[in-house]
């Protein structure tokens, strides 16, 4: 019966073919899948400096704002009393007036510089964990890409070896 075992072996190389045929495509799928990965870590990097750089800014902008914030209360409480009022001929009242009313604007000052140091820093950490999910996923598809390559070549390489060095059960 060489027709049916030629037959066979003809199957068995098409099936070869055809999975060294799709083991490319998966390969090159893993290649892609590995330069997104890399891409991805460039980039984490790249929102690693700038998270650093915004944290950096917005603690600076809180702590300018907390001392505008401390110095405001502080003068707050110095307010001159109605005796020392008198004594100065209300010149203390309108001096104290003015220099809250300079605190209160240097506070207003720093508090928009502060939201925007946050919000900055709220984008950068939002495009960080954007960039890490893309990256897990990346990482993901190119294990499963690994998996199935493995089991691909394995398939093939059963279908190399000849019919007498296959163990029993082994049919391809």
């Amino acid at each position: 019966m060489p027709d049916e075992h030629t037959e066979d072996r003809h199957r068995a190389d098409r099936a070869a073919e055809t999975a060294q045929a799709l083991l490319a495509v998966l390969q090159a799928r893993a290649a892609q899948a590995y330069a997104a990965i890399t891409a991805a870590d460039e980039v984490l990097r790249a929102y690693a400096e700038h998270r650093v750089a915004a944290e950096r800014t917005a603690r600076l902008a809180a702590a300018r704002h907390h001392l505008a914030s401390r110095a405001a209360a502080a003068h707050a409480q110095t307010r001159p009393g109605p005796v020392t009022e008198l004594i100065t001929l209300f010149r203390a009242g309108r001096e104290w007036r003015a220099s809250q009313a300079a605190l209160q604007d240097a506070l207003a000052a720093t508090e928009r510089p502060l939201a925007d140091a946050r919000r900055t820093l709220e984008q950068v950490k939002h495009s960080f964990a954007g960039q890490v999910r893309a990256r897990a996923d990346a990482a993901r598809t190119l294990r499963h890409l690994t998996a199935e390559c493995a089991a691909l070549r394995q398939e093939i390489a059963a279908a190399d070896r000849p019919a007498t060095d296959r163990g029993p059960g082994d049919t391809g």
